[in-house]
């Protein structure tokens, strides 16, 4: 079988949840694949898992641990397809992923990129939530001026457009999908977002920690970004620890983001107050928790308000540098 895209799945110390992202894999309704794992040098039974699966479509390649960002760029160097499926190792895909993303990249060639709205999950797998994106190129555009606009793991892009843009930054640990986001829509790429949760993303309080140290370099990275290849020089080497205080206060903190998005109140409200017990200084948890009371309509407009106001100052600062 000649494959007509490359699923690529970067793995560290995944053994608790690898087989279920596999699975998730070979059962997509789309079958003319090829599947590249990289061991990013696990010191658990990850590759005994791994070889749980007698699929040809699977491409096992062992590495000397070395970081998401390099994995990555090997798997690359190795797919024999133009359409590029990303996949973290303790997610899943629902069936008909690959079938839809596939449709709208080979039936619109203008686009680069195309992720997918994606639930939330703990690490039992428990849904906490569905975060939904714009789904249009310019409103995609406008949010990277600020944060994130994709989940790595539910992007399909073309190699081509990647190859044109140099690939990911071995520079960066982390966020090396952000700057890769802001390096292609410098170039031109045009993006798109599936609206239907195609992804299942699982978050920990060790990864909510960590999201908050990637939010605080975005705007290193997304400068860093815009700059010509020769005067680049931002890197991100480490990941500071957070401690166990904080990273809880963070965690119940984005349950309880994530339980008002839905509507939960009183799920959200405690998830707060939790938050707020763990740290009393988290001002964000106290302010949301008062918008619990407000009318979801009252809600949206101050949030609203706010992310106008964020994008305003983001803009004239980068006018203004």
């Amino acid at each position: 079988m000649t494959p007509k895209l490359t699923v690529i799945m970067s793995a560290y110390n995944s053994s608790d949840t690898i087989q279920r992202a596999i699975s998730s894999i070979l059962s997509q309704s789309f079958s003319e694949f090829e599947l590249i794992i990289l061991n990013d040098g696990s010191t658990d039974d990850t590759e005994t898992k791994i070889f749980t699966f007698l699929d040809e479509r699977i491409k096992y390649f062992a590495l000397d641990h070395s970081g998401l960002t390099k994995a990555l760029n090997f798997g690359l160097s190795k797919a024999r397809t133009n359409f590029i499926f990303r996949h973290d190792s303790d997610d899943w895909s629902e069936p008909s992923r690959f079938t839809t993303q596939m449709a709208l990249l080979t039936e619109n060639p203008q686009l680069g990129v195309v992720a997918s709205w994606h639930n939330v999950v703990d690490s039992a797998g428990e849904y906490l939530g569905c975060k939904r994106i714009p789904t249009d190129d310019a409103s995609l555009k406008r949010m990277l001026r600020w944060r994130n606009s994709f989940c790595h793991g539910s992007v399909a892009m073309r190699k081509s457009t990647i190859d044109q843009v140099g690939k990911y930054n071995e520079s960066l640990l982390f966020s090396q999908d952000y700057d890769l986001w802001v390096r292609l829509a410098s170039a031109g790429v045009k993006f798109a977002c599936v609206p239907e949760a195609l992804y299942n993303y699982s978050i920990s309080p060790d990864s909510i920690a960590k999201g908050w140290h990637k939010l605080a370099n975005q705007e290193h990275i997304r400068q860093n970004a815009l700059l010509p290849i020769s005067q680049r020089n931002y890197s991100i080497s480490e990941i500071p620890t957070t401690g166990s205080r904080r990273t809880n206060s963070l965690w119940y903190y984005a349950l309880g983001s994530l339980a008002l998005d839905e509507g939960r109140r009183l799920r959200a409200t405690r998830n707060f107050l939790r938050s707020l017990m763990k740290d009393p200084f988290e001002w964000r948890a106290l302010l949301k928790m008062g918008t619990t009371l407000l009318p979801r309509s009252a809600r949206n407009m101050i949030f609203g308000s706010v992310k106008r106001w964020k994008e305003s100052v983001r803009d004239d600062h980068s006018k203004k540098s």
